[in-house]
């Protein structure tokens, strides 16, 4: 059991540019939290993206290999937990996009200032806005 499976799980929808609803990516990270096994992983994902298998019993085909659900503050945690680290993946992604997409722009903005929060401080300088050609 591992955030590192998640983010692993993440980086590979991401590579394989797989579009999965909300719910199959969370299933995923919580399969991949609570048995940290990239093949299954995989096979998992293989089945979610086809169109013709039913959800719910690939659900309960995989949830059936992690064994029933954590309740209480352990349920809770793992949930926190994985939240968490899907939506650092995403906040990394979207960092990366914003890079790319300033550097087309001939902006220079290192990474570290663009994970920054003090936005306003960025908005204020002057000589930095240019137009995106």
């Amino acid at each position: 059991m591992g955030l590192t499976a998640v983010a692993d799980t993440m980086e590979l929808l991401r590579r394989k540019n797989v579009a999965l609803t909300e719910r199959d990516r969370e299933f995923a990270a919580r399969f991949a939290f609570r048995t940290d096994d990239r093949e299954l992983m995989e096979k998992l994902v293989g089945e979610l993206l086809d169109e013709e298998s039913d959800r719910d019993a690939v659900y309960r085909k995989y949830r059936a290999l992690t064994g029933p659900a954590r309740t209480g503050m352990a349920g809770k945690a793992e949930s926190l937990l994985v939240s968490l680290e899907m939506y650092r993946a995403l906040g990394e992604r979207a960092v990366e996009e914003l890079d790319g997409l300033l550097s087309a722009c001939g902006i220079p903005a290192p990474r570290d200032e663009a994970r920054g929060t003090d936005t306003a401080g960025r908005r204020d300088r002057p000589g930095k806005r240019q137009a995106c050609k």
